[in-house]
C-alpha cells in the first residue's frame, strides 16, 4: 500500500420507448455509483461508504445540494449520466480518451492505476515483472467493461483472456486455478488480497498509471466549473488529502 501512496502528492488535486428522465432538482446532487469497490466505493452496514463517498458528501455540502446516491451498474453509469438520471458519476472511473468523447471529467483526484493478484503458490517472490512473465501465455482474469481489460488484451497477446462480470466470479475463478492472475484496479486489488491472505497475494505496485476523477455530462458546464472549484479548495486546505489518508494510510 505504501508504494500506491507514494503516487499522492497533494498535487494531484490540480491537476425501444424510452420513458422521459426526470427533470434535475437543483437542490439535489444525483451520485451516480457502483459500490462494489473498496474501498474507493462499496457498501458497509447497509450504508454507501469509501472515498468515493466521503467526497460526495463533502461536495453535497459544498454546493448546498442534498445528497442522493444513485446505485448504477458499472456498464451503465455513463448511460444513466446522459439520460440525465445522474448529475455525477463518482465510482472509481479512471479518465480515457474514449470516455472523454461522452462526459467531460473533473480535474483528477488521485492517481492510481492497475496491477495483479495470484494465488500463493503461482506468485514469484522476486517481483511482478518475474510473476507477470510467467503468466505470458496462460490464463488472466479481468472484469468487463474495465482498463483492466483493455489493458490486459493489449499487453497479453498471447494470453488466455477471461472475462467476469464482477469481481466475485474472477476472484472465485483464481482460487480455483481456472485463472493464473486477475488485472483490475489497485485499490481494489489490494482490498482483496488483505480479505484471502491465506490463499492470495496481490504486487503492491503498480503496472501503468491512471487517473481518477469524476464524470459530469457535457451539458452541464455549472456543474463542471463548480465541483473543480471545490477540488482546487480541497487541495489548498489539505482536505481532500485527508480524506485519501484515511483510506489508504501511510
Amino acid at each position: 500500500m505504501k508504494h500506491f501512496l507514494l503516487l499522492l502528492t497533494p498535487f494531484l488535486f490540480l491537476t425501444g420507448c424510452l420513458s422521459p428522465s426526470p427533470a434535475p432538482d437543483p437542490a439535489k446532487l444525483r451520485v451516480g455509483v457502483s459500490p462494489d469497490s473498496p474501498p474507493l466505493i462499496f457498501k458497509q452496514g447497509g450504508q454507501i461508504s469509501g472515498v468515493e463517498a466521503d467526497f460526495a458528501r463533502k461536495l453535497s455540502k459544498e454546493l448546498n445540494r442534498e445528497l442522493v446516491f444513485v446505485e448504477v451498474p458499472w456498464s451503465k453509469q455513463i448511460n444513466y449520466l446522459e439520460e440525465n438520471k445522474t448529475d455525477i458519476i463518482m465510482s472509481g472511473m479512471s479518465i480515457t480518451s474514449t470516455r472523454e468523447y461522452r462526459v467531460n471529467f473533473t480535474k483528477p483526484y488521485m492517481v492510481s492505476g492497475l496491477t495483479a493478484i495470484f494465488r500463493r503458490t503461482d506468485y514469484a517472490p522476486a517481483g511482478l515483472f518475474q510473476s507477470v512473465m510467467r503468466h505470458q501465455s496462460s490464463s488472466i482474469g479481468v472484469i468487463k467493461d474495465t482498463t483492466g481489460e483493455i489493458f490486459s488484451r493489449n499487453s497479453y497477446e498471447k494470453a488466455k483472456i477471461l472475462v467476469f462480470n464482477d469481481k466475485e466470479g474472477a476472484v472465485a475463478a483464481l482460487k480455483k486455478g481456472k485463472v493464473n492472475m486477475v488485472i483490475h484496479d489497485a485499490p481494489l486489488i489490494w482490498w482483496i488480497a488483505a480479505e484471502n491472505e491465506a490463499d492470495l497475494v496481490a504486487f503492491p505496485k503498480l503496472m501503468n498509471n491512471e487517473s481518477l476523477a469524476w464524470g459530469i455530462s457535457k451539458n452541464n458546464l455549472a456543474l463542471l466549473e463548480e465541483v473543480n472549484l471545490i477540488l482546487e479548495n480541497m487541495k489548498n486546505d489539505g482536505s481532500g488529502e485527508k480524506v485519501l489518508q484515511n483510506w489508504f494510510p501511510r
